[in-house]
């Protein structure tokens, strides 16, 4: 289920109800005559006569939503999150969020107000600087390893260094996947979107394709998307301009 934090309703009209995925499914299935005559419209994502059709349905709304924020230079809403890391003895990699997108440096010790930011020149910098691995003790640079997608860190810590614990923020997957998950926009972008996604399911299913149909519309949608955001970029909920959290090396 995706969360976006917070009242999440209350970002968008007030009295307004959220459309919600299987409600983007039955709008695009409808637009394409799969939703037509006797083809009611769907009350669940599973439809043993529609199945297919249901499955590229939902990947062409995810994949046209993060284009739609892409272009519009936004974040996705609720699209942050926050997790740590506690330091063990002689271990260099950490496991980081199963769910993380873009990590967004540094982290923080909060208790000792320690920063762990990110090597100049990325993870082969890294080894390069201590060839043989045997730097030891509190840790000041890490990486993420291309091997194990993993946190390394440039030291190894020792005793001194062991349950100290990090503080990261990151972007996260919001992939829509159940029926009841709300669109993260109000309706009129939804409005807006829909002939977007018909645009993108005929080229999955019929290899048709209308690009300027498809500009057109997420052009619509990303002026709403945008002048949504404004309009509740006061709220903390909105996101904050210092997501990277770099303040103190500017």
């Amino acid at each position: 289920m995706v969360d976006f934090g917070g009242d999440f309703a209350s970002d968008f009209d007030i009295g307004t109800t959220v459309k919600t995925l299987i409600d983007g499914v039955n709008e695009l299935l409808k637009r394409v005559n799969v939703n037509a005559g006797d083809a009611v419209a769907l009350s669940s994502l599973v439809d043993s006569t529609r199945q297919h059709n249901i499955d590229v349905a939902i990947q062409v709304i995810n994949e046209g939503v993060d284009e739609l924020y892409s272009r519009s230079n936004i974040s996705l809403p609720g699209g942050q999150a926050e997790s740590t890391i506690t330091l063990v003895t002689n271990i260099r990699e950490y496991d980081l969020a199963s769910n993380l997108i873009t990590l967004l440096w540094p982290f923080i010790d909060r208790t000792n107000t320690q920063y762990l930011n990110e090597f100049p020149g990325g993870y082969n910098a890294m080894l390069l600087f201590d060839p043989q691995q045997l730097f030891t003790g509190l840790p000041f640079f890490g990486s993420i390893s291309p091997i194990t997608s993993k946190l390394r860190v440039d030291r190894s810590p020792t005793s001194l260094e062991n349950g100290k614990t990090y503080t990261y923020e990151y972007e996260k997957d919001l992939g829509m996947a159940l029926a009841t998950d709300p669109m993260p926009f109000n309706n009129e972008t939804f409005r807006a979107m829909v002939p977007a996604w018909v645009q993108m399911y005929k080229r999955e299913i019929r290899n048709e394709f209308d690009a300027e149909l498809w500009k057109q519309a997420m052009g619509r949608a990303s002026r709403s998307v945008t002048e949504q955001s404004q309009r509740t970029s006061y709220s903390p909920k909105a996101g904050s301009q210092y997501n990277s959290y770099d303040w103190p090396f500017r």
